[in-house]
């Protein structure tokens, strides 16, 4: 039965770590999630309601195999609420594709340099989506111009760390 049927809901308390809120989710219930979504990932994208606020998110592994997900601002102080909190989780596992769309003018440039290219492919899919909303936001096309650039320069300085690792 998958959980789109069937939701998996807690209550947890919200926790603070450093500055971030955070809640754990049940060991039974990340279990679940985990079998859900096949294989055994390691970040795994949820999305559902907090006391009835929507989110989404990523679980992420605590130990043990253990999970938990970083509580935004947003929510919490929407909610008015802060750690030691209990709160009500409805949880969902999150199918949709959450790849960013690389725009023709960044996929031109990164084309044009493969290792730019295999840098990029490499990088995880939430810093892929940070640069392509990086710059998506700029509001010249001048900046916009030198935002590729600068993605493209700093991906093959990457390349050129992990092969010296290596």
């Amino acid at each position: 039965m998958s959980s789109e049927e069937n939701p998996y809901v807690f209550v947890a308390k919200i926790q603070k770590i450093w500055i971030m809120r955070c809640i754990d989710v049940p060991r039974d219930i990340g279990k679940a999630v985990r079998k859900e979504a096949g294989g055994n990932p390691k970040h795994i994208p949820v999305h559902g309601w907090i006391d009835g606020l929507a989110f989404e998110n990523t679980l992420v592994p605590r130990g043990g195999g253990n999970f938990r997900f970083h509580l935004n601002s947003k929510i919490w102080r929407k909610l008015q609420i802060d750690a030691g909190a209990a709160v009500e989780v409805t949880m969902l596992l999150d199918r949709e594709p959450r790849e960013a769309v690389v725009p023709p003018d960044l996929a031109v440039e990164l084309t044009s340099t493969p290792r730019a290219l295999a840098a990029f492919k490499a990088v995880t899919p939430a810093l892929r989506r940070h640069i392509v909303n990086w710059i998506e936001k700029a509001k010249q096309s001048k900046t916009r111009d030198k935002r590729i650039q600068l993605t493209v320069k700093r991906m093959v300085e990457r390349a050129r760390k992990k092969s010296k690792k290596k």
